[in-house]
């Protein structure tokens, strides 16, 4: 039967704050010039490049908010834009690539980079990836297309500061993961992703370094209850350690509406108030009153790799 990841699923687990144990508090502290029980942070918006309106939301609030991090969807429509912006500044602004092998929206999609008469485990019946993560995926075919990402990067002028993946689907099987720490050795980048989902041949094998003690991100059972109670909680309570605080900023307008047609949760509304919360005084204020450092994978990289 095929199974099928569910990004409720994996942001559920990633919202509990998992520990990662691969790198300790007080060496990546201590390489970052920071004291061990340091706060340090970084506050990072995903999904780069979906759209006109997530693009020029995230980098109003990488310029003038408190977010310090994002990541590019190479297969998506004003990827452009987003690269753009990136090669603009090149050594202050902090860009992975969010790798894809999903396209989640009822009537806005996107497919594979490379030809898709060579991915065809990766496609649904229009030549788009498909909608959930899937755990049946050819891995070869899933190496080439994630090969063909970060090539595709790197020929359009953008340099990432690390990789991460869209929705988790490279962090749904032992398998799955393993590609995936295997294209970040290729090219020698950061790699995000969950100590627990690492076994320890996987670990002997690619020596992955992972940085984060604690990672954050926004539930609808939160949301519910409001994401700026939600955001300031976190930020009181953030603990020693670097933390990874994981959002999603764009503008609540028609070209966001139409994209998130049938989809409230992560849609038009919900990233508005994330962007609402991230460029506020109020932010500002609690990151100073609570010490908290803003850190970037940039950083991370030149220190550690």
């Amino acid at each position: 039967m095929i199974q099928y990841f569910k990004p409720f699923t994996f942001l559920c687990l990633l919202f509990l704050g998992i520990n990662f144990r691969a790198a300790s508090q007080e060496t990546i502290a201590s390489k970052l010039g920071y004291p061990a029980d340091a706060k340090l942070l970084i506050i990072h918006a995903d999904d780069l490049g979906v759209s006109h309106s997530e693009n020029i939301a995230t980098f109003e609030a990488i310029d003038n908010g408190s977010v310090n991090s994002a990541s590019v969807m190479m297969p998506t429509p004003w990827v452009l834009e987003a690269v753009n912006y990136a090669k603009a500044n090149p050594e202050t602004h902090d860009f992975g690539l969010h790798l894809v092998l999903s396209s989640e929206w009822k009537n806005y999609k996107w497919g594979p980079v490379s030809s898709t008469d060579k991915v065809p485990s990766l496609i649904d019946e229009h030549g788009y990836f498909h909608e959930a993560c899937r755990s049946d995926l050819n891995l070869k075919e899933v190496e080439l297309e994630l090969k063909a990402q970060v090539e595709r990067a790197y020929a359009m002028g953008l340099e990432p500061t690390h990789l991460d993946t869209h929705m988790g689907c490279l962090a749904q099987t032992t398998r799955l993961t393993e590609v995936y720490l295997k294209i970040g050795q290729k090219y020698n980048l950061p790699v995000f992703v969950l100590d627990e989902f690492l076994s320890k041949e996987i670990k002997e094998t690619y020596h992955p370094k992972v940085l984060v003690d604690q990672l954050y991100t926004i539930s609808p059972e939160d949301y519910s209850i409001g994401p700026e109670t939600y955001y300031t909680n976190t930020l009181k309570n953030l603990m020693p350690g670097l933390s990874l605080l994981l959002i999603h900023t764009a503008y609540d307008n028609e070209e966001m509406k139409g994209m998130n047609v049938d989809h409230p949760e992560w849609g038009n509304a919900w990233r508005q108030k994330d962007y609402d919360f991230f460029t506020s005084k109020t932010c500002k204020e609690l990151l100073e009153k609570e010490n908290i450092k803003l850190v970037t994978w940039r950083q991370i990289k030149e220190a550690l790799y």
